[in-house]
């Protein structure tokens, strides 16, 4: 993502907007950790620290917005959508107020419920 002006531009990478992404959706209440991307095939890794990112998936549509796929496990005993639309609060906030990137989506994929 590149942005402009008259002084010259900011260029900000996926990876920094997904290390955003992460952190945000990890102070959330319920969260154990953030999943590897490819936790579907059955191999689920807990990701915390500095690689939060990992469990973070960002694109960029053709008007410059995010589209941001979150994967993360969850506590148990706990009501699901509200904690999803909790990290969705949480990771628009977050992008939008420290990257000045509009975030035009953003899905939450519950990989796991840790027992």
């Amino acid at each position: 993502m590149k942005i402009e002006n008259e002084l010259g531009y900011i260029e900000i990478s996926e990876k920094a907007i997904a290390d955003i992404a992460g952190y945000a959706a990890m102070t959330c209440y319920g969260v154990v950790g953030m999943a590897h991307q490819r936790g579907t095939d059955g191999l689920i890794e807990i990701l915390s620290g500095k690689h939060v990112s990992k469990g973070v998936k960002v694109r960029f549509n053709d008007k410059g917005e995010a589209l941001v796929d979150v994967y993360v496990i969850l506590e148990q005993a706990i009501k699901i959508s509200v904690v999803a639309e909790n990290i969705i609060d949480a990771v628009k906030y977050n992008v939008e107020k420290q990257a000045g990137v509009k975030v035009r989506r953003i899905s939450v994929n519950v990989v796991s419920i840790r027992m």
